[in-house]
């Protein structure tokens, strides 16, 4: 399975990175290809994406910077997002490794890093304003 991993430098504390990207009601602000909306379901958060409503989890672990979406198209079929917050200083690196799933060609995967190269900067964006 292939694999991408992008980053965008962001002028802000890690802590304020990492407190809007672990929360999944901010999912709709800054993954705004991936992401329609999102709603909370109980204990689980269900997303809204073009493909229709996707139940969703996000692992986090401030102390670490982790944050993990697993996103579960299907009863049985789970994916993983795994995405870092690391300190630069005063500022912060926002890491995202994005995979291929196994029947999405190159062109998908290609298209899909494109999409998420737009929302990291759009992340980037949204957080920088508010510093």
């Amino acid at each position: 399975m292939n694999s991408a991993t992008l980053s965008v430098p962001i002028s802000a504390v890690p802590k304020d990175v990492f407190d809007f990207v672990s929360n999944p009601a901010n999912m709709p602000r800054w993954a705004v290809n991936f992401c329609r909306g999102v709603r909370r379901d109980g204990d689980r958060w269900l997303v809204t994406t073009s493909d229709g409503e996707m139940e969703t989890v996000v692992e986090s672990n401030a102390e670490y910077g982790v944050v993990d979406f697993r996103w579960r198209p299907a009863p049985s079929v789970e994916a993983i997002a795994p995405s870092r917050v690391i300190p630069n200083g005063e500022a912060t690196e926002y890491v995202f490794t994005l995979f291929q799933a196994p029947d999405m060609t190159i062109e998908q995967f290609q298209a899909g890093q494109d999409s998420l190269q737009e929302e990291l900067n759009v992340l980037k964006r949204l957080l920088e304003e508010s510093s």
